[in-house]
């Protein structure tokens, strides 16, 4: 039945926020990791790629299994399981055990899936449009604040309590959620599809060393192509596989209809995009001023200017229910997917004063908020119940995949202007120009997915008017 329950919200929200904040504030940290644990540079990157990889291997299997099972069970197993991650890392002797720790707190992305699940299972369709905003939102809002946070954390207290505050947060969302999520009915009949799992896991793994290790060897390096090559072999099969068995673990064939692959490939274009922020700006910020471009910014200052991206994410995204009743949902896709084009656009060709660096993070901010908000929207309405956490999972998982791509061609673009080991301005403008161009294609994206709700039948429309939230008539979210 569904409800209105504050705590369903708020405990998975308040966990995915931790983590998110851990996660951001592990890059400034790394310095202090390598100097305590005499971690290599590669070690040092693997922190990374290690939880990268067990995100993108999850995240896809916590979405299908959140179709099939009870989610609140599954809810407090993911959370026992990431706590555990953290409390390795903050203990870790060395970076092996780091490493490993990190691996295992990966699995936390698979949260954001289950959440669009249990939102619609339990909530009321209002809530749950609230609900999906909030996840975006406080996620946006710890990626700015653990930029600030980072410096004097580590500074006052070193690096292994970012792992331990982390856990206290943890534990207490542990507690809320064990208190306050109720049981959901088993969703959906059959069983996982284990096979499908291995083949995916193989395939994205391979996928994203070849990404992650394609800026230090080349793209064309025979160790970069033969990991590309396996991907793509690995993930052939894996489809061939996936379309014969008759439950499967990801849906193609329902990942193939127009508001399932609109909103993926929004996802995947949106991680792509955003490469100029989380790549060329920082950089620039950091550069003297006696450039002409640069501020000069330390670590912290970098964080108070990108921190306008989190506050707008977090302001707009619970506003995205009533701003789809008013305007309709394909009309805010489109808008967010504008915005996100139109923040870097305004980097481009105004980044000489701090007011027009936090113009153009605020609009950004607000577009993706908008946006990711409204494609889970369009997730839960138009996909059968019992796949809708996998779908969500799938359009994450693309997220990632293009942010890695986006991170790569961001460094080599920066890469290739570089004079006396510093980018020029050049080539920032060309990395947020191409930024904005690729927020272009979510536009296109946006335009792909249908302007009504569709029933989970035959893609028909839904008796409901296209004024109504976009959600199923006496379903949730």
């Amino acid at each position: 039945m569904p409800r209105s329950g504050f705590g369903v919200i708020g405990a998975p929200v308040l966990f995915i926020g931790v983590f998110q904040l851990l996660e951001t504030m592990l890059s400034p940290a790394l310095p202090l990791i390598q100097r305590e644990l005499a971690a290599s540079p590669g070690e040092l990157a693997w922190i990374f790629t290690g939880g990268l990889i067990s995100s993108a291997i999850s995240t896809p299997i916590v979405g299908r299994l959140a179709d099939m099972y009870d989610k609140r069970t599954l809810l407090l197993a993911l959370m026992a399981i990431t706590s555990a991650g953290a409390l390795v890392s903050g203990l870790a002797p060395n970076v092996l055990v780091l490493i490993a720790g990190q691996a295992v707190q990966g699995v936390w992305l698979g949260m954001l899936p289950l959440t669009v699940g249990l939102f619609r299972d339990t909530l009321e369709p209002e809530r749950g449009a609230t609900g999906n905003g909030l996840v975006i939102g406080v996620a946006a809002l710890a990626s700015a604040l653990g930029l600030i946070l980072a410096g004097p954390l580590t500074s006052a207290l070193g690096y292994r309590w970012l792992f331990f505050l982390t856990l206290a947060g943890a534990l207490v969302a542990a507690l809320w959620a064990w208190r306050a999520v109720p049981a959901t009915p088993r969703a959906a009949s059959g069983r996982v599809d284990w096979a499908g799992g291995l083949l995916l896991g193989v395939g994205l793994t391979l996928l994203m060393l070849g990404l992650t290790t394609s800026l230090s060897v080349g793209w064309t390096a025979p160790t970069t192509l033969a990991l590309f090559v396996g991907a793509a072999l690995t993930l052939g099969l894996w489809t061939v596989v996936e379309l014969r068995i008759a439950d499967p673990l990801v849906d193609l064939r329902l990942l193939a209809g127009r508001s399932p692959a609109g909103v993926t490939a929004m996802g995947f274009v949106f991680g792509f995009a955003s490469f100029g922020l989380v790549v060329a700006l920082p950089m620039m910020l950091s550069l003297p001023a006696e450039t002409g471009y640069g501020l000069g910014a330390d670590t912290l200052w970098i964080g108070v200017y990108m921190f306008p991206l989190g506050i707008a994410g977090t302001l707009v995204a619970p506003l995205v229910g009533p701003m789809t009743r008013l305007l309709g949902r394909r009309a805010v896709l489109v808008l967010g997917s504008a915005l996100v084009s139109a923040g870097t656009a305004v980097l481009a060709f105004w980044h000489s004063s701090p007011w027009q660096i936090v113009v153009g993070v605020t609009i950004m901010g607000l577009g993706g908020s908008i946006g990711l908000t409204s494609g889970l929207n369009v997730v839960a309405a138009d996909v059968p119940g019992d796949r809708a956490a996998g779908v969500s999972g799938v359009v994450f998982v693309a997220k990632s995949i293009g942010g890695t791509f986006g991170a790569q061609l961001g460094g080599m673009a920066l890469a290739a202007g570089t004079v006396a080991g510093v980018p020029a301005e050049s080539s920032f403008v060309d990395t947020y120009l191409l930024s904005a161009l690729l927020g272009l294609l979510a536009v296109g994206a946006a335009f792909v997915i249908p302007s009504a709700v569709r029933d989970a039948q035959g893609g028909r429309p839904a008796s409901a008017p296209t004024t109504k939230p976009a959600v199923p008539q006496g379903d949730t979210l």
